[in-house]
């Protein structure tokens, strides 16, 4: 894979592009290199010149603008979007510029929103009593400090569940807060409608799996709904508090190639819960928290979500 961008003069530049690469080839498991269009080195061209074997050309542009269409597409001799072979004779395949992706609107979204000082327009005002004692009495028995972000979602799953273990079940990626903060405002998918009810979210940015699609032959309806749900949307949040299949949907698409900007998973069950919930962290490496193992419950993954909110709201 060659992630190519346009270069610059400037150090800084160039090394967010190193560290996306790094990202990426640790996510993805394939060799990844930048490739710059100029000013910097290596350039793209010399890339392809210099390897051979099918490639992906991942474009860190937003639009398709003359580097993308005139230097890059023209000079390959391809379209975007699907395997052709290029005028370097090598087989290409080049992502699309980001610029459509309702990700890169989110996430210009929410630094506008900083600038203004405001909260989110998708917030509900509806503060609850915080039980203190309860969640300090947790804190003390697991060892968790309370200031790491990370620890108040442990101490919230077992404060909704009533059992330490859950805390200490659960598997939370580095990069979910700052993902769920960015996608605040975008559409969210529950697989359950008693998910759904305990989310503190605008209703109508919460959409339930089980409405989207009856059963297909051969699938629960929580997994057909949570695949039509997802493709339907194109890109959202997903909160599974009931039905393991519904994290496998969850799975399917990801590897597919769909959008998620984050993961809430607390399905529950002893024939596919835990196995489903092992190949989701090992193979689809977007933000998340996860129940491992089979315990989980639809309260619990809203109260991870909802302790995500209250902390982007300074709760």
């Amino acid at each position: 894979m060659i992630l190519v961008s346009h270069g610059s003069r400037r150090g800084e530049f160039n090394a967010l592009m190193e560290r996306l690469a790094r990202r990426l080839q640790e996510d993805l498991g394939v060799p990844v290199r930048v490739g710059y269009n100029e000013y910097s080195e290596p350039n793209w061209r010399d890339l392809m010149r210099d390897g051979d074997g099918p490639v992906v050309i991942a474009l860190a542009f937003l639009g398709s603008g003359n580097h993308v269409c005139r230097d890059i597409l023209g000079e390959l001799g391809v379209e975007a979007g699907r395997w052709q072979m290029s005028r370097f004779g090598r087989l290409v395949y080049v992502t699309q510029p980001l610029g459509e992706s309702p990700l890169v609107y989110q996430a210009l979204r929410a630094r506008v929103q900083a600038a203004l000082g405001g909260s989110a327009p998708a917030a509900l005002e509806d503060p609850e009593e915080i039980e203190s004692e309860s969640l300090s009495a947790i804190a003390r028995a697991l060892g968790l400090n309370m200031s790491d972000w990370r620890d108040r979602l442990r101490a919230r799953a077992a404060y909704a569940s009533g059992n330490l273990e859950v805390a200490r079940a659960l598997r939370v990626s580095d990069d979910l807060l700052e993902a769920f903060s960015e996608w605040f405002g975008g559409p969210v998918v529950a697989d359950t409608h008693m998910v759904a009810a305990g989310l503190r979210y605008r209703r109508d940015l919460i959409h339930v799996a089980l409405d989207c699609a009856d059963a297909a032959r051969g699938s629960t309806r929580s997994r057909a709904g949570m695949l039509c749900a997802l493709r339907r949307r194109g890109a959202a949040g997903v909160v599974v508090g009931n039905a393991p299949t519904a994290l496998l949907a969850v799975l399917e698409f990801c590897l597919e190639g769909g959008e998620l900007p984050y993961v809430i998973a607390a399905p529950v069950g002893f024939v596919n819960a835990a196995r489903v919930k092992e190949e989701f962290l090992g193979k689809c490496r977007v933000p998340s928290a996860v129940i491992a193992g089979t315990y989980g419950g639809s309260g619990v993954a809203a109260a991870i979500f909802n302790e995500l909110v209250r902390i982007i709201h300074g709760g």
